[in-house]
């Protein structure tokens, strides 16, 4: 089963076509997270009473729920949207999409997002320029390089282009084997990522390791 968490701002569609476009199932669950500070307005009234209806209409055994989030600080907004995404996504597809709305929770849910990268199976945005929804890569920056790996990291790093085992292996002036097993210890990490070719093993930095580069060698 999914739990789709989407912020939800004036532009009901932005929560609906994502939930629409991946699909919802008996027993599935949209989790509007909203201000706690916005109040109970009629347009948030309608918003809310757009999204139940189309879920319901698509769906009716699908739920549509609601969670007020405290933003008068930003760290509690933070930790506010992290039990969210912890509560709601637990034994489920986790599904958070960025959908506009109010910057005091969406910038919130992102930083707590991030900080739930492994627990995310996907992330959407809707984009104000084409007006479409855009699957996006949540980088995993609580990532740890191992330490038996950080100068075969390093190196991945300062060649900043794809290469392969045995290019790298001589570069690092290591055996085969040995680069080997620290190629494998940085895929577990997500930090790098490998792909097979011609018989050869590629590596190359991932999203993620292009990141957490950026903190570690200060590039």
């Amino acid at each position: 089963m999914r739990t789709y968490i989407s912020t939800l701002g004036f532009h009901e569609t932005r929560v609906t076509r994502p939930v629409i476009k991946q699909g919802i199932d008996a027993g599935d669950r949209v989790v509007l997270v909203r201000p706690a500070t916005e109040g109970r307005s009629d347009r948030a009234e309608d918003a809310i009473g757009y999204v139940q209806d189309m879920i319901e209409e698509v769906e009716p055994e699908a739920s549509v729920t609601t969670e007020q989030i405290e933003t008068s600080e930003f760290t509690t907004a933070v930790l506010e949207c992290s039990d969210v995404l912890d509560a709601v996504g637990r034994d489920r597809t986790l599904i958070v999409n960025f959908g506009g709305g109010a910057r005091e929770v969406l910038l919130p849910l992102l930083l707590a997002t991030v900080l739930h990268a492994r627990d995310v199976d996907r992330a959407f945005q809707y984009t104000d320029v084409e007006q479409d929804v855009r699957t996006i890569d949540i980088p995993d920056l609580t990532a740890q390089v191992p330490s038996n790996a950080v100068d075969t990291f390093e190196l991945i790093a300062r060649l900043d282009s794809e290469v392969t085992l045995s290019e790298l292996a001589t570069e690092s002036d290591r055996s085969k084997s040995t680069v080997g097993r620290h190629v494998d210890a940085l895929a577990d990490s997500g930090v790098i990522e490998t792909r097979m070719g011609n018989n050869l093993k590629y590596v190359s930095l991932s999203q993620t390791g292009k990141l957490v580069t950026r903190a570690w060698l200060g590039n």
